[in-house]
């Protein structure tokens, strides 16, 4: 393990040529490593491949999962992780940060260098993103400061299905009656952000925060490994992914991504035992962005295309475009010395990684 990864602490001396040798093999990417001032110790390293971010913001639909998961080597620590979903529902990685601890600040950190990526690449008005995540107070704090004017979604893993059957208001009328004492919890607890009624953004009927999830489940092995055998084990992975992806789409002839393929087909079967009368509800249309059994009943009669009335981030087009980006290899059999002995670092303490100043790109949060 040692002669593959390197060790424990060894590992943290060459932080400062992996963030280099990221940015130099993969150009546009954003690799940052920061230390403590007081203490010279490892605090937080920032990773957001180019190829990732211009993936997101060009084929996906703007829904950013925020969360953290635990680090299992020897000096434990946490990631923070942005992912989205692609036009198939499937995972796609947007960025990741490896902090000390998951706390406040570092949530401002990562979502100050997320915010910065994301603008660099296209200048795409926050109030067209969601964020989903727990009810974390460090991620709620740095998406109000960081993201203004963007949608917040609380995961809600047990929705009522109520909820989206009847109008919200008098749902909650009914539950006020039988129990006063659930005003308070359902005031604070913010209905804007978990109430399909009251919810001003676009979700695209996502409710939880299963895919991050997801993510920390597919780094579980990278997890136990030296940071930087960790970050570029995660690398490696969404290179492959990427990879595999690409040549899958390439092949693909419909016009929807496979599993928006198979929802509209189902839809499409059960709109074949209904007789069209009048206008119908098309609430399905506005959470899922595809269209309802009866929507497909009323297109059909009009010799439309149902293609014409699925949300544009299904298309197949967009899955594609998703993947286009390329994850250049990062040569590890041969470390240039010359990255660890820049006239401006100096050797410190604790682990052993290099400090650099960094006082002309610091962020002061109000």
């Amino acid at each position: 393990m040692h002669d593959i990864h390197g060790t424990y602490k060894g590992c943290y001396d060459r932080l400062r040529w992996y963030c280099r040798a990221v940015k130099e093999t993969n150009l546009g990417s954003v690799a940052e490593c920061e230390i403590d001032i007081e203490t010279n110790k490892f605090k937080r390293l920032f990773i957001c491949l180019h190829a990732c971010v211009v993936g997101f913001v060009t084929g996906c639909r703007l829904l950013i999962f925020l969360d953290g998961t635990h680090i299992k080597n020897k000096f434990k620590g946490c990631i923070l992780l942005a992912v989205s979903k692609d036009a198939n529902d499937d995972l796609f990685t947007i960025a990741y940060f490896v902090v000390d601890a998951e706390n406040d600040i570092n949530w401002e950190w990562f979502c100050y260098h997320l915010r910065s990526v994301l603008l660099s690449c296209q200048s795409i008005p926050f109030n067209e993103y969601t964020f989903f995540s727990d009810r974390h107070h460090g991620i709620i704090k740095a998406v109000n400061l960081l993201f203004t004017g963007s949608h917040y979604a609380y995961c809600l893993r047990h929705l009522v299905d109520n909820f989206v059957k009847v109008e919200h208001e008098q749902h909650i009328k009914n539950i006020l009656e039988s129990m006063p004492l659930a005003r308070d919890f359902i005031v604070n607890y913010e209905p804007q952000s978990w109430a399909n009624a009251l919810f001003l953004g676009n979700r695209w009927g996502v409710i939880n925060n299963n895919i991050a999830e997801c993510w920390n489940n597919w780094v579980k092995a990278a997890r136990y490994l030296p940071i930087v055998g960790m970050v570029d084990h995660i690398r490696v992975q969404i290179m492959n992914m990427m990879h595999q992806r690409r040549e899958s789409t390439a092949m693909m002839v419909k016009e929807l991504s496979p599993k928006k393929e198979k929802a509209i087909g189902s839809v499409y079967v059960e709109s074949r035992k209904l007789r069209v009368h009048r206008s119908c509800n098309w609430r399905y249309l506005q959470i899922n962005n595809l269209p309802c059994k009866h929507a497909c009943a009323a297109i059909e009669l009009k010799s439309m295309s149902f293609y014409d009335f699925c949300d544009k981030y299904f298309k197949i087009e967009m899955y594609r475009q998703s993947y286009r980006g390329i994850i250049n290899l990062i040569p590890m059999f041969d470390i240039n010395e010359s990255y660890l002995d820049d006239g401006n670092e100096k050797e410190s303490a604790g682990r052993g990684i290099k400090h650099v100043d960094t006082s002309e790109k610091s962020y002061a949060f109000e």
